[in-house]
């Protein structure tokens, strides 16, 4: 770790950062604590709702998330969770952050489970959402440490057994990250994901990540491939659009790649994304999760999703077909 880094991480062990707020239910999230992080203590996430204290020789933070019906009302089996984008860039904070409350996370935790039928929650990244940390530290193993101890927490809390991965660009490289460290996710997605770190940064013609952080201080998901040992009937999918200026295609391409040597399952689906820079593809990332939670072929979500759209009007006949064809497990 470089001295910089080193530096951040403690001044959050020391609690430097302000107090993060428990946020009631229609109140947005505050555009400051993601831009410069946010502590909480023991006593505090034990206080609010829908989070879970985790604790490491580099962390101690509360990890909110915003669970569907099946999730509030009882012990699960299985249960997706949806860990979002970054909000910060080098542009500063997303326009739409602010926006979000946890009214809205829920609905659409909700929306996703009644798609689809498997429980879902949607994980509040370190320092966004309503979570203590700080997003500035984001694609470092810090941030893996974290949400790899959160989904333990979450597991222990609803008895699952096993997960469905799914993230949206920085949150697909989270989805890459956390393989290595668990053997119950049944199935990842990695939509747009910033899967190959380094990568990107080389082809872009940069010295360091966009997060400003050096190469050293980067926890690249490709460098863990071979620390993957998943539990049987593992699958991965990667959604991709070959136009994406954001996270390039080759990059995408270069992770599954990597991954194919070493035999891992993984499948990359061509897809058309939305937005200006050809980058959002996790509409078409929450069906192919569902899916393949659901058991159904990898050649059915290939033959069904390539070349998609992800502003695709139909998501909810085609979670109805996809239910239909449910193989038991």
């Amino acid at each position: 770790m470089t001295r910089s880094f080193i530096a951040i991480l403690t001044a959050l062990l020391c609690g430097c950062a302000s107090t993060v707020k428990n946020y009631g239910p229609d109140e947005h999230f505050s555009d400051s604590e993601a831009l410069s992080g946010a502590g909480s203590t023991a006593d505090q996430c034990a206080r609010t709702s829908d989070a879970v204290w985790v604790t490491g020789a580099t962390f101690q933070e509360c990890i909110r998330y915003f669970p569907s019906k099946d999730l509030r009302t009882g012990p699960v089996r299985s249960a997706i969770v949806f860990m979002a984008g970054d909000v910060l860039s080098a542009k500063g904070i997303s326009p739409t952050y602010q926006a979000g409350t946890p009214r809205k996370r829920i609905e659409r935790a909700d929306q996703e489970q009644r798609r689809g039928g498997t429980p879902y929650l949607i994980l509040g990244r370190p320092g966004t959402d309503g979570s203590s940390g700080n997003q500035n530290l984001r694609r470092t193993q810090y941030e893996t440490l974290v949400v790899n101890a959160a989904l333990d927490k979450i597991k222990e809390k609803y008895g699952i057994e096993e997960y469905g991965l799914i993230g949206q660009s920085g949150g697909g490289g989270l989805v890459a990250a956390l393989i290595a460290e668990r053997k119950d996710v049944l199935c990842a997605v990695s939509s747009s994901g910033v899967t190959a770190v380094k990568y990107r940064i080389t082809a872009a013609g940069r010295s360091s990540d966009y997060t400003g952080k050096s190469t050293a201080d980067i926890w690249d998901p490709i460098e863990q491939l071979g620390r993957v040992h998943p539990k049987a009937d593992f699958r991965m999918f990667v959604t991709s659009d070959k136009d994406d200026s954001d996270v390039s295609f080759s990059s995408q391409e270069h992770y599954v790649q990597a991954a194919q040597q070493i035999g891992l399952p993984i499948t990359q689906l061509i897809v058309r994304a939305t937005g200006p820079v050809h980058h959002q593809t996790y509409s078409i990332g929450n069906r192919v999760v569902e899916d393949c939670m659901l058991g159904l072929s990898t050649n059915y979500i290939s033959s069904t999703y390539s070349g998609m759209a992800n502003d695709n009007p139909n998501m909810d006949d085609l979670a109805r077909k996809a239910r239909a064809q449910r193989m038991p497990r």
